[in-house]
C-alpha cells in the first residue's frame, strides 16, 4: 500500500512538472478580432506531457502564455497521471528487482 501510495505521489509531482514543457500542437484559436482572420488564427499554446492537459485561453490570459488562468483538461490530466504513474512503479520494480539479484 505504501509503495502505490509513493507511487502516485512522485507521478503527481512529476505531472505538474511538465507544465513547464510546451509541445508543439496543431491547435489553433482566434486571438482578437482586429484586422484579417488570418493574422488573428495563431497557434495555441499548451502545457504538460506527454498529453497536454492545460491549453491558452485567449479570452482571459495573455497570449502565448500557459497560466492558472487558461483551460485545464481533466482527461489529458489523467492520461498523464496515468503514464507517470506506470514509469514510477515500473521503475521501483526495477530497481527492487536490481536490489534483490545483488549479492550483499
Amino acid at each position: 500500500m505504501l509503495r502505490v501510495l509513493l507511487s502516485l505521489i512522485f507521478a503527481l509531482a512529476i505531472t505538474i512538472g511538465t507544465i513547464w514543457i510546451n509541445p508543439t500542437t496543431d491547435e489553433r484559436t482566434m486571438y482578437g478580432h482586429e484586422g484579417p482572420v488570418e493574422q488573428n488564427w495563431l497557434p495555441r499554446e499548451v502545457a504538460g506531457w506527454p498529453a497536454p492537459f492545460l491549453a491558452d485561453n485567449p479570452n482571459t490570459s495573455v497570449i502565448h502564455n500557459v497560466g492558472p488562468e487558461d483551460n485545464f483538461r481533466p482527461g489529458p490530466f489523467i492520461a498523464t497521471l496515468s503514464f507517470w504513474y506506470l514509469v514510477v512503479s515500473a521503475t521501483m520494480w526495477l530497481v527492487g528487482w536490481m536490489r534483490r539479484r545483488m549479492p550483499v
